[in-house]
């Protein structure tokens, strides 16, 4: 079982995405892909000979809808259908991702690390307005119409009058980070385990895809197995380079050809995010 699954949720640029998956085609990868069901310029046919070594496996498509459970939802379809080979490790990638490092280098890394889980946290204390994520009703956000957000505000704010607090009886620890993730099988079965946990407490949540893993992590046996909860190693503990100060606010800066250098350079495995392949000879 020394095989790797990257699991990978797209929704757009699929020419770059081709890119993405032949940087991730060897004998020792299998790769799952989930597409954005509202993406109606994907086609399938595009992708079936595309890897020479890789197997590739297209998920059931689930339209996506961002801040909501619909997002935890596709990363649960992909590990779903991953988990039945039992691979050593379960990377989650963005469409937007590429590997900085050769398959050579990740796999020996991730020999060295057996049994560590790669999640990144952000710092404590917890903000309430993050645990209100889940400690409130948000029943709007897997609705398209346009009144949806304002509405979603507006219950917020009659739930914090009233007191409303779904985690009154809760003993769990809510904690928060990036989405994107290297995990054992060991942990990815374990996570699957609890999908009914998962529902109960992270639908009609917002951008719950923040905590439900992080929290699900803390409060397991496999807390003693995090690679870097403390966050020492900064954005090394998911092995993920991402740039938000240079960003928009709501998005990571998209990396250009003069980054190239500069992103070769770091420790990271993954870094995102691209819209075409800057390391391409």
């Amino acid at each position: 079982m020394n095989r790797h699954a990257y699991l990978i949720m797209a929704h757009n640029h699929f020419d770059f995405l081709k890119d993405l998956l032949l940087r991730l085609d060897d004998p020792r990868n299998d790769i799952y892909l989930h597409v954005d069901a509202a993406a109606s310029d994907f086609h399938p046919g595009e992708f079936t000979n595309l890897l020479s070594s890789s197997r590739l496996f297209l998920t059931d498509r689930l339209r996506v809808h961002w801040g909501g459970y619909s997002q935890i939802a596709a990363e649960l379809t992909l590990l779903r259908a991953a988990s039945r080979e039992h691979y050593l490790y379960y990377h989650l990638l963005s469409g937007s991702d590429l590997p900085l490092k050769s398959q050579e280098q990740i796999h020996t890394f991730f020999d060295t690390w057996s049994g560590k889980e790669f999640l990144a946290f952000d710092s404590l204390p917890v903000p309430v307005s993050v645990t209100e994520r889940i400690s409130l009703w948000h029943f709007f956000r897997e609705s398209r119409f346009p009144l949806a957000e304002p509405l979603d505000h507006l219950l917020t704010l009659i739930q914090r009058l009233l007191h409303v607090n779904r985690l009154k009886k809760e003993t769990f620890s809510v904690r928060k980070g990036p989405n994107w993730f290297s995990i054992t099988d060991n942990f990815a079965q374990y996570v699957l385990q609890q999908e009914d946990w998962i529902q109960a407490h992270f639908r009609r949540s917002v951008c719950a895809d923040e905590l439900f893993l992080q929290t699900l992590a803390v409060n397991s046996p496999f807390r003693p197995h995090i690679y870097d909860e403390e966050g020492r190693t900064g954005s090394m503990a998911n092995l993920r380079y991402v740039d938000w100060e240079g960003g928009n606010g709501n998005s990571p800066r998209t990396f250009q050809e003069t980054d190239r250098d500069m992103l070769l350079a770091q420790p990271h495995l993954f870094a995102r995010k691209f819209e075409r392949d800057i390391f391409m000879e």
